[in-house]
């Protein structure tokens, strides 16, 4: 067997391996408009150039047909491969977006490294049955006082309020406030300077009041939210730059 031919096998096999991996950043970790805001991207970046790259390139570099030692070598090469590709399969995981939540006519996607990063325990997950991430509203107190005091505490710890998870709800109990806190359609048209907004209408079939659009916040991108009014369906995103949010540090 020739050496390329080796490689070209092991790179067969660790195609089988990324296929599986895909799947799951592509469809579980990152469903969605996640994919392309928070990092799904970037993740099978990182595996592909484990899995696809460094692993057969390893192969073909060692690989000669009788060569003294051939099975140690591809065994460590194995081994290393394994490593690495766990490795950045859990910055992936890890890094995977687990809450969407909802604040002050805003949405922030969270992962759980976002609350660790504030000195926040990262809510269990156990507690939200459903699938991730989470989507929830902020729901501050009735009473003034209350929300004050949640304020003056978080602020004095450097906190932003949207990460604060004994004010979480069920987003879709609260559907109906975010609803009413979409963008103007002036607003949107004044901050989509290349022509998003009209392209965006005409591919899901509605004109801009059949729709409420609300900014995202996440670690990669900041772009708009379409959602639509008659069923709260949230539809998928819109390259237009939105307004900073409440807290702008992420």
């Amino acid at each position: 067997m020739s050496r390329v031919t080796a490689a070209f096998y092991h790179f067969l096999i660790s195609a089988v391996v990324f296929a599986g991996l895909a799947y799951l950043v592509i469809f579980v970790w990152y469903p969605d408009f996640f994919f392309a805001i928070d990092g799904g991207w970037e993740g099978m970046r990182i595996i592909i150039g484990v899995d696809l790259v460094l692993g057969p390139l390893l192969t073909l570099v060692v690989f000669k047909s009788g060569k003294p030692g051939l099975k140690m070598d591809l065994a460590l090469i194995g081994i290393f491969q394994t490593l690495c590709l766990t490795a950045g399969t859990y910055v992936v995981y890890s890094e995977r977006p687990t809450f969407f939540i909802f604040y002050d006519k805003h949405f922030y996607s969270s992962s759980q490294d976002t609350f660790e990063d504030y000195g926040r325990t990262p809510p269990n997950l156990a507690d939200y049955p459903g699938p991730t991430p989470v989507m929830v509203y902020t729901e501050l107190p009735d009473n003034p006082i209350e929300e004050a005091d949640i304020r003056q505490e978080l602020f004095q710890e450097g906190i932003p309020l949207w990460i604060y998870e004994p004010v979480y709800r069920p987003l879709e109990e609260h559907m109906d406030i975010v609803l009413s806190e979409g963008a103007p359609e002036e607003e949107m048209r004044e901050r989509d300077e290349a022509g998003k907004l009209d392209q965006w209408l005409t591919k899901y079939q509605g004109s801009y009041s059949d729709f409420v659009f609300i900014p995202i916040h996440s670690r990669y991108r900041d772009v708009y939210l379409g959602i639509r009014v008659a069923t709260g369906e949230i539809i998928d995103i819109i390259e237009v730059p939105p307004p900073l949010g409440s807290v702008e540090e992420y």
